[in-house]
């Protein structure tokens, strides 16, 4: 008869309490915080080259958001990384297709609008704004649907289209977390080439794994 494996991961949290106690216990847990955001932007980096950068980057931000929904309290973060990565990189690259098409259409009306002038211009820059201000909202929310739901390329992009009309709060509280980032790279670039990524899986995916569990929970007394 075998032992029962160790709690691995209750482990961790203990150490995390109890290596130093008091506030010196807590500033070690917020370097080990920090430690890990830069950890799932280099796993987001490493599993987008991987992938050819086309195939990788939607695998990739897909397995990035599983490590950093969990965070401290994973006991294994580059393991999970490639074990999501490998397990869900074929479904995963294709919903991530349309995001790429998408990028290109941004660029070629980016170029349009700097040979364009007066109203026309404004109302090219306008409508862009937009459609840039939902991408992003989708772009946040991609990972975590993508993990979540094992539903079909339609039915996906249905949600994710969706998502900014049914939770316009969490869709605000991204535009904040995305813009504050932005800011952050203009200050402090390196700090944020190190960190955002990872700080940007972390609490976007926060916002859109709690507006999901809400929808779901509304969905399924009716059912």
């Amino acid at each position: 008869m075998t032992a029962p494996a160790p709690d691995r991961t209750a482990a961790r949290t203990s150490v995390a309490e109890a290596e130093v106690p008091g506030w010196a216990g807590g500033v070690m847990l917020a370097l080990r915080w920090v430690t890990l955001l830069v950890e799932v932007t280099v796993m987001v980096v490493l599993g987008t080259l991987a992938g050819g950068v086309l195939l990788g980057l939607g695998p990739a931000l897909r397995a990035g958001g599983v490590v950093a929904a969990r965070m401290t309290a994973e006991p294994t973060p580059w393991r999970t990384f490639w074990g999501a990565w490998r397990d869900g990189f074929g479904r995963s690259a294709a919903l991530f297709a349309p995001v790429w098409v998408v990028a290109v259409l941004l660029w070629l009306d980016g170029v349009a609008l700097g040979l364009l002038d007066g109203p026309a211009r404004a109302l090219l820059t306008g409508g862009l704004l937009v459609v840039g201000a939902w991408g992003a909202v989708v772009l946040a929310c991609w990972p975590a649907v993508v993990t979540r739901y094992a539903s079909g390329a339609a039915a996906t992009w249905r949600l994710l289209l969706l998502l900014p009309l049914l939770a316009p709060a969490t869709s605000l509280a991204v535009l904040v977390v995305t813009a504050a980032l932005l800011a952050a790279a203009w200050v402090l670039p390196l700090l944020a080439v190190l960190v955002g990524p990872g700080f940007w899986l972390w609490a976007t995916g926060r916002l859109a794994t709690d507006r999901l569990e809400r929808i779901d929970a509304q969905i399924t007394p009716s059912r």
